[in-house]
This record gives C-alpha cells, sequence and structure tokens, in this order.
C-alpha cells in the first residue's frame, strides 16, 4: 500500500431500465411491508410495541407528568402561597396569587394556582421545593389540547378530590411509602386561634400565630444546630449555703 487515498469521484452506473421504472423497486419494498405485517399478526405477543390504548404501560412511581395539589384532612389545599415552586421553576410556568385564609391557623393560600402545561418541562422542580408537601406528579401523561387556553390548569384541574383515586396513580412525590421518610407536620391539627384575621392584634397580645407542628424532616435542626447544642455548656444553679 502506498498510503495515498484515492479522492476522485467515482462515476455512478447507469441504471437498468427496470431500475428506471421503479416499478421493480416498489414491489420488493411492499413485499418487505407485507412480510413483516404477516409475521407481526402471527406473533402479535412478540411485538416490541404496546397496542395503545387498549394496552399501556406501567410507569415508575417517580414518573413525572401532571401535577397534583394535595390537601389537608379538612379538605382545603395544602399550599400556602410562599411560591418557592414559582421560584424554582426553570420554565416559569407557574401563576400564583396569595390570599388571606380564613382560618388564622394557615396564614395564607392560593387564590390563583395556575400551571401552563405547554411551558412546564415536568422536571419536578416545584415538587422538591415545596416546604408543605402540597404538589405532587402523578404518571398521567395524556394531555392534548386544541388552544393555548385549555393548557393552562387551575386549582380545578390540580386539586386532588377526597376519596377518589388519582389517574393512572402517583408519580414523582417527596416521600415514599417504606423509605424512611414522611411529610412535615400540618397546621390543620393544630388548635386554630380565635379571631376574625386581625393577626397583628393577636401579635401584639401574645398569640402564638405559627404552628410548627412536629420535628419533621423540614422542622428538625441542622447538623450544625445539633452540634452547637452538644457544644454549648449548661449554666450551673448557683448554690446558696446558709451560714451555720
Amino acid at each position: 500500500m502506498s498510503g495515498v487515498v484515492d479522492v476522485g469521484v467515482k462515476q455512478p452506473r447507469k441504471l437498468t431500465v427496470a431500475e428506471r421504472l421503479y416499478l421493480p423497486e416498489i414491489v420488493k419494498g411492499m413485499g418487505v411491508t407485507i412480510r413483516h405485517l404477516l409475521r407481526n399478526i402471527v406473533r402479535i405477543r412478540n411485538l416490541p410495541t404496546i397496542l395503545y390504548p387498549e394496552k399501556r404501560r406501567d410507569y415508575s412511581e417517580r414518573f413525572r407528568g401532571k401535577h397534583i395539589l394535595t390537601t389537608r384532612d379538612d379538605g382545603t389545599l395544602k399550599c400556602v402561597a410562599c411560591y418557592m415552586c414559582a421560584e424554582a421553576c426553570p420554565a416559569e410556568c407557574i401563576t400564583i396569587v396569595a390570599g388571606e385564609h380564613p382560618k388564622i391557623a394557615y396564614e395564607k393560600y392560593p387564590v390563583v394556582f395556575d400551571i401552563d402545561m405547554l411551558r412546564c418541562v415536568f422536571c419536578g422542580f416545584c415538587v422538591d421545593a415545596c416546604p408543605k408537601d402540597a404538589i405532587w406528579m402523578t404518571r398521567n401523561y395524556e394531555m392534548a389540547f386544541f388552544k393555548r387556553e385549555e393548557a393552562v390548569f387551575g386549582i380545578d384541574k390540580l386539586i386532588a378530590k377526597p376519596g377518589l383515586p388519582v389517574k393512572d396513580g402517583l408519580g414523582y412525590r417527596p416521600y415514599y411509602p417504606g423509605d424512611g421518610t414522611r411529610p412535615p407536620g400540618d397546621a390543620s391539627s393544630s388548635p386554630v386561634i380565635p379571631g376574625d384575621g386581625e393577626r397583628e392584634r393577636l401579635r401584639e397580645k401574645g398569640c402564638d400565630v405559627h404552628h410548627t407542628e412536629g420535628p419533621g424532616p423540614l422542622n428538625a435542626p441542622s447538623p450544625a444546630e445539633k452540634r452547637t447544642q452538644v457544644l454549648t455548656p449548661t449554666p450551673l444553679k448557683k448554690s446558696s449555703r446558709i451560714a451555720s
């Protein structure tokens, strides 16, 4: 071998009469198609694809599909309109308008909570950022729209209906059964402070308007705080001696 690469342009061969008619090639292609069709009909159980929508794939419990807003035991939304999910969203598809909740234990609630499903990238950052375990994702991926307005899901489409199963099952969420984690304490089990929403007046009277019940993973002290608590010496009480 001389090591010289021939870069000359090769002249393509001339097509035969049958090839120029294209009919023989079309017949060959149809033969391949019919052969695969008959093979799939006979061995339909061995197909690599599924017969959707009659058959559906069983996706993982961490599948990121349509969002749902979780509720408390009394049916109200767990969301406190803290805007953390909207701030963490890389697609900026979440719109929240906060309002004052009638129950003072809940502080705030979302008057408007919209998610633009056409802009959403289904990353799950909103689920990770939520401190109240108020937004989960499901395994529901069947979302088709004829208008852009239909793709904006409000509270009526996102809220989880109490007592009703979630379509296609739950998907990505921060707490899974059996993994040793549990959701943070919920203010719904705390006593509701009587009042008509005048929080400033209650704070002046010294009423506790902050409810962070239970240690929970989000309320637990950090490792640095634990070390500080261990290293901080406890003050010794001065003993008074009575002179005899």
